[in-house]
This record gives C-alpha cells, sequence and structure tokens, in this order.
C-alpha cells in the first residue's frame, strides 16, 4: 500500500459502491484523500442510476460496474486514479 494507512484505503474503496458514496463523504470529507473517491464514487453512482432506464439500460449499468470495481481497486492500493470524464465531474462536488 502506498502513503495512506490501510483504514483509509478500505474507506476510499467502500465508497465506490453505490449509496455508500454520500455517507462516507459526508462522514470523512475531512479526510481529502477518503474525500475524493467517495466524489468519485458520487458520479458513478449517479451513472448507474442512469443506467436503470429502459433505452439506456444495460451498457450504461455494466460501464458503471467495471468503473466502480476501478475505483475500488485503486483506491485498496492507495492510487489517487483520476478517472477521466468522472473526476472532472466529481471535482466538482463540494458539500
Amino acid at each position: 500500500m502506498s502513503q495512506h494507512n490501510q483504514d483509509n484505503n478500505i474507506t476510499a474503496a467502500l465508497s465506490y459502491i453505490s449509496i455508500l458514496s454520500v455517507i462516507i463523504y459526508i462522514l470523512r470529507k475531512d479526510s481529502e484523500y477518503i474525500a475524493f473517491h467517495a466524489k468519485q464514487g458520487m458520479v458513478i453512482f449517479g451513472l448507474s442510476l442512469i443506467g436503470t432506464f429502459p433505452l439506456l439500460g444495460w451498457p450504461i449499468f455494466a460501464l458503471a460496474l467495471v468503473l466502480m470495481a476501478v475505483g475500488a481497486t485503486k483506491a485498496y492500493k492507495g492510487e489517487k486514479y483520476k478517472m477521466p470524464v468522472i473526476s472532472e465531474f466529481a471535482s466538482k462536488i463540494d458539500f
């Protein structure tokens, strides 16, 4: 694991699981590392919700699942990986 402790890495990885992204962001936004991953998780969560609409459906939902897996893996390894496009939307989140 890199510069972050294992508890932070696990929390950041869990923030890619749907609604947990919002909860973890609210509870741990004091940690820049965890907040970074939780924000990306929130954007992916939103994308997965769009994937539940019949016309857009499974391809978008499948993409969201892949992005969740990639994000969680990178977070667990202690990497601050900026996902293309996702990170741009995530950087605008501030509440």
